[in-house]
């Protein structure tokens, strides 16, 4: 997160995001992010915000609860991210929210 920033566009976003626990997800350079899903009008949704959480023992993506967001998620083209089961997910927007560095990811039907 970008120290002093408290709106408009963040850096860019991050290249990948793996589950550590229950909605939290960690990058490629080790900054944790909270992870909580949504609905909009049948569409699933998931807000991604950068937050320092101490990133304790991972748990085996086996050993998790069935949850509707994957276990990873890896930039692909454009404004586009591909999870672990090979869904496309859209960055609806990635900002920074009162110096919270915040990504809102919309998942696309499949075809």
């Amino acid at each position: 997160m970008a120290e002093g920033e408290d709106s408009g566009d963040a850096r860019g976003p991050p290249v990948r995001l793996w589950v550590r626990r229950i909605g939290v997800y960690c990058d490629e350079n080790q900054k944790t992010w909270l992870v909580a899903s949504e609905e909009e009008a049948g569409t699933l949704k998931a807000r991604i915000r950068k937050v320092r959480v101490p990133l304790g023992e991972a748990v085996r993506p086996s050993h998790l609860p069935a949850s509707q967001l994957p276990h990873m998620w890896q930039l692909s083209e454009g404004q586009r991210y591909r999870d672990s089961n090979s869904r496309i997910w859209d960055i609806e927007h990635h900002l920074m929210i009162t110096g919270v560095e915040e990504l809102l990811l919309k998942l696309l039907p499949s075809d």
